[in-house]
């Protein structure tokens, strides 16, 4: 939208149209194009939240990491989570062509789950605090109501993390439905795993093992 301005008033200049121009109309112009560059910086803010908000709450847990318990960052950022993750979508896509055959029940219960193994990831890879910081690169829209939102992880003494999310409008919401670490889609990755756990031993299997990996996270 800048552009456009900028664009705009080139033309002008160029055209020397000034003394053509009322200075009502020019201020019409102005006055439309700073407004509709802070409806869409409003409108880009909107998008980024629930991710500005899970980085402020990932950063925060870090910070007290050394002076609370795996169960007291967990119930901190549960919350988080839950308002800004889309995980009945992120389950539904994981489980793929399994999810039809599934009765409600197993859909309501693995839903839940993933929901604590997302938690319990978080608060297992995020606990240390040595002044990293979550920095914002871009937003590109993928197609209507859907986002892929760039950050980096930015450490001290390492190479910088990439995240980058892909975000989706669900009726009046902004949520998280995929994120890519360093290139690799953990929503992939996952539903390619949990297919060959139960084409080869079925649903319950992999329920239980996804019960054993959060209890090995509180553990740990």
């Amino acid at each position: 939208m800048v552009t456009l301005v900028n664009n705009f008033l080139k033309i002008i200049l160029k055209k020397k149209c000034f003394r053509f121009i009322s200075k009502s109309i020019l201020s019409f112009y102005l006055i439309f194009f700073t407004f509709s560059l802070y409806a869409g910086t409003q409108y880009e803010q909107a998008i980024q939240e629930p991710i500005n908000q899970l980085h402020e709450t990932l950063i925060n847990i870090m910070v007290i990491s050394d002076t609370t318990s795996f169960e007291e960052r967990y119930t901190y950022l549960e919350p988080v989570i839950n308002k800004n993750f889309d995980i009945a979508l992120i389950s539904k896509v994981i489980l793929g062509r399994y999810w039809k055959s599934i009765d409600e029940e197993i859909k309501v219960r693995f839903i839940n789950l993933f929901n604590r193994l997302t938690i319990s990831t978080y608060v297992s890879r995020f606990n240390s605090y040595d002044n990293q910081i979550f920095k914002n690169i871009s937003i590109e829209q993928l197609k209507e109501n859907r986002y892929l939102v760039k950050t980096e992880f930015v450490r001290l003494r390492e190479k910088p993390i990439s995240f980058n999310y892909i975000i989706q409008k669900n009726g009046k919401k902004w949520r998280i439905i995929s994120v890519i670490a360093n290139g690799i889609n953990d929503l992939s990755l996952k539903r390619a795993e949990y297919a060959a756990i139960i084409k080869k031993d079925g649903i319950e299997v992999l329920i239980k093992k996804l019960e054993q990996k959060i209890y090995d996270f509180q553990a740990n």
